[in-house]
């Protein structure tokens, strides 16, 4: 799908086209996923911030004032992040156990012992590809906050993948 494609979709769904936000929403169901999966600690939680992004983000979509493509994907992330916190007080007390440790490094595992917000930053920095200035708006917190929680997630895992590496 090409820009202009993308922004008459947007243009249509911020009309009320079902049919038109169905489609802008194919084209970010994946990358919206990814970041959920990373940064919530079940499956079922990720499904359920997806689900809750879907609603607001059509419910908002006509009084968004998105201008271009690039807007449309950064104002749904936000949506996604805002979900991904209100999830992270619903579950904060709820034990999630861990995977088996079977043998050799595990990923969800490690995703899992880190802090929320560092699984939420290391999510939306990587998918997006964006660096700390655009992930902090993203996700709603200040570049500092986001360059901490990115380096105190890369020395977490570098240290579980060295321990489960014998190095």
């Amino acid at each position: 799908m090409n820009t202009s494609e993308l922004s008459a979709l947007i243009h249509e769904a911020s009309l009320g086209d079902d049919d038109a936000f169905t489609k802008l929403y194919a084209v970010v169901c994946r990358p919206l996923y990814k970041i959920a999966i990373v940064a919530l600690k079940t499956e079922k939680q990720a499904i359920e911030a997806i689900k809750l992004t879907v609603a607001d983000s059509y419910a908002a979509i006509s009084s968004a004032k998105i201008n271009g493509n690039g807007e449309f994907v950064e104002w749904i992330v936000k949506i996604l992040c805002t979900k991904i916190r209100h999830l992270y007080k619903k579950y904060e007390n709820e034990e999630v156990p861990l995977p088996p440790d079977n043998r050799g490094f595990d990923i969800r595992r490690a995703l899992i012992c880190l802090q929320d917000i560092e699984r939420l930053v290391l999510a939306v920095s990587n998918v997006c590809g964006c660096g700390p200035e655009k992930t902090a708006r993203l996700c709603g917190y200040t570049e500092q906050t986001v360059a901490v929680c990115l380096t105190n997630a890369e020395v977490t895992l570098k240290t579980m993948l060295l321990s489960y590496s014998g190095i």
